[in-house]
């Protein structure tokens, strides 16, 4: 295995890590070892919660954008093994959608994506 591969493959792990980490700031429970199948599940049965949540308009707001990281993350899993740039792609875009259903939690959920986003995006 090239180095270059082994580089890749370590990004690609911190990246899911990140990933674990914003989820939690939802709620779910801490994952050592996550897979992007399991995060998906993980983001669509939290965004449920949170879309039908009587607790303001913002926290269905993030609801809604937890089911569409849910979809880059079911996205990133199918192309899984295959395509490694559509991979990042998805994983970065459902860290972008997570670091903004944080925000819409207010400013201390807000604070702690922006600093996972900003760590998502230099990988």
């Amino acid at each position: 295995m090239s180095s270059w591969w082994v580089g890749r493959r370590d990004g690609l792990l911190a990246e899911l890590a990140e990933l674990a980490g914003l989820l939690a700031v939802f709620g779910a429970d801490p994952v050592e070892d996550p897979g992007v199948g399991e995060l998906a599940d993980t983001a669509a049965a939290l965004a449920g919660e949170y879309r039908t949540s009587g607790r303001g308009e913002g926290v269905r707001a993030a609801g809604t954008l937890l089911d569409e990281a849910a979809a880059e993350l079911r996205a990133a899993d199918r192309f899984r093994g295959t395509l490694l740039p559509v991979v990042v792609r998805h994983l970065r875009r459902a860290v972008a959608l997570l670091a903004s259903a944080c925000a819409r939690l207010g400013p201390v959920a807000g604070a702690l994506a922006g600093g996972q986003a900003r760590a998502g995006a230099a990988w």
